[in-house]
């Protein structure tokens, strides 16, 4: 999984990162610990966090610190008193999920939950509102993590290009979500000609190899101005035939590309 590879090469061991699906009916016991981190990282932006013995305020005097920024996906916390435990509530997509939070000499550094278990029964197809919200997410790379905050988002920027007869068609840059199962591409088409160049933007493909990835979601103009250029993002979420496909940022990618 590219996410563990990224984060092993950072530093963070392998025993350290966990990954649960989602049950409401479950309980997920997760270590804390005073000298490191932990980062808990969901499929899509939080509702609500309730907690005990939890908090944003030092000034509560909480046995655990909550970092969190209100409309994101995420939250990290770390262990303030020896020996301290908490719990959450995390209402997501109108369920609520039980945390519960103990002190261990070693802490769970990465937990991401997953709307099914990374191998099983094929997943059910992203919602294209998801997919929108990715290429928003994906656009936003560029800030910098909050402090305390360990990255599960790969990235890769190949600048690999797909030469057409009319155009060109770069791969500026690729984020990997791994709870999505997703990649969101942003491609440069470069217009050679001096008129518009149309292209079908619900036609747009991903090719790996003898693999191709039809777009499940994408945002483009649907032409190329006159010796111009012109930015497209497209998402490719899970494999063609369903369930995950697992494709680290850095494979050689091309794009297929629909024109008349």
């Amino acid at each position: 999984m590219i996410m563990v590879q990224a984060l092993l090469m950072a530093g963070v061991r392998a025993a350290e990162i966990h990954s649960y699906p989602l049950d409401e009916r479950s309980v997920y016991t997760i270590r804390l610990s005073k000298d490191e981190p932990t980062t808990c990282v969901f499929p899509a932006p939080l509702k609500a966090i309730v907690g005990a013995n939890v908090s944003q305020r030092t000034d509560d005097a909480p046995g655990i610190l909550l970092s969190h920024e209100a409309g994101t996906e995420y939250f990290s916390l770390r262990l303030l008193k020896d020996g301290a435990a908490g719990a959450l509530n995390v209402v997501f997509r109108g369920r609520v999920y039980a945390l519960a939070f103990i002190a261990a000499p070693e802490a769970d550094r990465v937990v991401v939950f997953l709307d099914e278990p990374l191998a099983g029964n094929p997943t059910p197809p992203l919602l294209r509102e998801t997919l929108a919200a990715l290429v928003e997410r994906a656009k936003q790379q560029s800030r910098p993590a909050s402090a305390g905050m360990v990255s599960t988002v790969t990235s890769a920027t190949p600048g690999s290009i797909t030469h057409y007869r009319d155009f060109t068609a770069t791969i500026e840059s690729i984020v990997r979500f791994e709870a999505e199962d997703a990649l969101v591409f942003r491609v440069r088409l470069d217009n050679k000609l001096d008129v518009a160049v149309p292209y079908d933007p619900a036609s747009l493909a991903i090719r790996l190899g003898r693999d191709i990835y039809p777009a499940a979601f994408t945002e483009g103009s649907g032409a190329i101005p006159p010796k111009g250029s012109s930015l497209l993002h497209l998402v490719i979420a899970g494999s063609p035939g369903g369930g995950r496909a697992n494709l680290p940022v850095k494979e050689a990618f091309s794009v297929l590309v629909s024109h008349p």
